[in-house]
């Protein structure tokens, strides 16, 4: 069959549209990976640092927050691509279909701190009223073998009860500490654990850890932090 110019004219235009109209945005030419974190102040200030940085990178990273708990179910059921800031030896990730990145995004210490200065270890709590963020490996490990311990769902609301006299000590990172330093001060602060904590990806995102790792050498080769001073 043949069509004159000017229907060859139209059937090109309607081709052209319609690539058009089906090609994807230039603003979504890239999926980014969709992660999670804990919805604390430090996961916060290290997920707008992670946006930024992989803003411009393949993959490049949306971060969501959640509680601590509902953060590491997500990638467990395959509902994000990744977690932040999670322990290496994070016990839900240890069987799990997971991958870490190893280049830890922040090192810290998890502190117990108390209003007694005699308190400087489990030890020495008695019978004290001990308050930990509940979904947060470290500090449950920690203290699981301790019979008076209460789990509150943030640091926020743990320090608000510590300063009400609802529990006599906490366990906090030092990272979340500085956040929290001026309705603490006067206490007692001790040392526990060291930490340092990573991205965890769902395995079918292994090969992207070569990129990923490049890019945080980098960033630190360069002198950055994801916490600053």
């Amino acid at each position: 069959m043949k069509f004159s110019p000017v229907v060859h004219g139209i059937l090109a235009m309607g081709i052209c549209i319609l690539s058009i109209l089906s090609a994807p945005p230039a603003g979504q030419a890239r999926s980014c990976l969709e992660l999670s974190s804990q919805n604390d102040p430090i996961s916060m200030k290290v997920g707008a640092a992670l946006e930024h940085l992989f803003a411009d990178q393949n993959p490049c990273f949306v971060v969501i927050y959640n509680p601590p708990a509902r953060s590491a179910q997500l990638l467990l059921d395959d509902e994000v691509d990744g977690e932040f800031l999670r322990l290496a030896d994070f016990a839900p990730y240890q069987q799990a279909d997971v991958v870490m990145v190893p280049v830890p995004l922040v090192s810290g210490e998890g502190i117990l701190v108390s209003r007694d200065p005699k308190i400087t270890s489990f030890e020495s709590l008695g019978q004290s009223a001990l308050g930990y963020r509940r979904g947060t490996d470290w500090s449950d490990n920690l203290s699981k073998f301790y019979p008076n311990r209460i789990a509150v769902p943030s640091y926020e609301l743990m320090v608000e009860m510590f300063n009400k006299g609802r529990i006599d000590a906490l366990l906090i990172d030092d990272l979340n500490l500085r956040g929290y330093g001026y309705m603490l001060s006067g206490t007692t602060r001790t040392p526990l654990k060291e930490t340092s904590a990573y991205v965890w990806l769902a395995a079918k995102h292994k090969d992207l850890i070569t990129q990923i790792t490049a890019v945080l050498q980098k960033f630190y080769a360069e002198g950055h932090s994801f916490i600053g001073s």
